[in-house]
């Protein structure tokens, strides 16, 4: 029996064979074409949102819109969880459903925002029982843990380059040239542990085979980093040598270590100066300091830490938005 998915309270149901549905602003839900998540795509970026909410707020739809803005001839996926509460209606197949995210990426011809069907992605696949057995979903770190498993699963299905929903995109990738295909990025100028929130990898790559594996074998639902930068941080140390804090240690020819400028110029304990707003006047020293970085990590995470987005300020991030991301915030105030 097919299982039905839930968003805004419609209720969807998809082909029994779909991963997904491919989710399109104009288009009623029952329109929506079936997604097929073992298709090969070295060349996509990918992000998956596993809150159980099925929507953006205006960091994420910046952050989606910037990659797709700046890589127009790559593929972009989103894939959202449906909504983990009971839906109130029978049939959502015929009511609209246009919330302003949805129709901010839609304006994107190489986006696809996709409702993932869980128990279809996961079967077959080496983490089917782990996703059945639903011990995950006793953990105090269930969204957490979701993410980390399904980021990696993907990457073995499918290839391509997964970034976090908080990566806003500054450049296009292509202008790295091979600087980032197959690649891992160091989360902090220590080099003592990689991010798993920037990771390329190409379809039946060793690595992806090896975090999938462990991931099956080795859950822990009390551990909240290592199914994450700690288990890619541990794969590279055993498989190819590598030593914290020395990215030249690396003895695996098959995959290039990216220091923290690329992605994290900006670390966690510093990350409220992207949201300050400094009586009105651009932190310049920031700016400069992110101008050679391919992308930002916003720490959407402390967001409880973080000044209110004022999207007409000054604020570092809202500088960035206006160029990377016009379309987000031209509606920010249906955020």
């Amino acid at each position: 029996m097919t299982k039905s998915l839930c968003i805004d309270n419609l209720v969807l149901t998809p082909p029994p064979s779909a991963d997904g549905l491919v989710m399109t602003a104009n288009l009623l839900p029952s329109q929506w074409t079936p997604f097929n998540g073992s298709q090969l795509n070295n060349r996509r970026i990918f992000f998956h949102e596993t809150s159980g909410k099925a929507k953006l707020n205006l960091q994420q739809c910046c952050a989606i819109e910037s990659a797709a803005k700046h890589n127009p001839d790559r593929p972009v996926q989103l894939f959202l969880r449906p909504e983990s509460t009971e839906c109130s209606s029978s049939d959502g197949s015929q009511s609209t459903y246009r919330p302003a995210w949805l129709e901010i990426l839609s304006q994107y011809p190489n986006v696809a925002a996709i409702l993932v069907n869980e128990d279809r992605y996961f079967a077959g696949s080496p983490l089917q029982d782990w996703y059945q057995n639903g011990r995950w979903l006793k953990s105090p770190h269930q969204v957490a843990h979701l993410s980390d498993y399904i980021r990696i699963l993907t990457l073995y299905k499918g290839g391509g380059l997964y970034l976090d929903t908080d990566i806003l995109t500054l450049k296009t990738y292509d202008q790295g040239g091979d600087m980032f295909r197959n690649c891992l990025v160091y989360g902090s100028g220590r080099m003592e542990v990689f991010s798993n929130g920037v990771i390329h990898l190409e379809a039946g790559h060793w690595l992806s085979a090896e975090l999938v594996r462990l991931l099956a074998e080795e859950y822990d639902p009390d551990a909240y980093a290592y199914h994450g930068p700690a288990l890619v941080s541990e794969v590279m140390g055993r498989k190819c040598g590598v030593v914290a804090g020395y990215s030249n240690s690396n003895h695996c020819k098959d995959i290039k270590l990216l220091s923290d400028r690329f992605f994290y110029p900006i670390e966690a304990p510093f990350s409220d100066v992207i949201f300050r707003d400094n009586n009105n006047k651009t932190d310049v020293a920031t700016l400069v300091k992110i101008k050679n970085s391919y992308g930002l990590h916003l720490w959407n995470s402390l967001s409880y830490v973080h000044r209110p987005v004022k999207i007409n300020s000054n604020q570092i991030f809202s500088v960035l938005a206006r160029q990377h991301c016009p379309l987000t915030v031209a509606r920010a105030a249906d955020f």
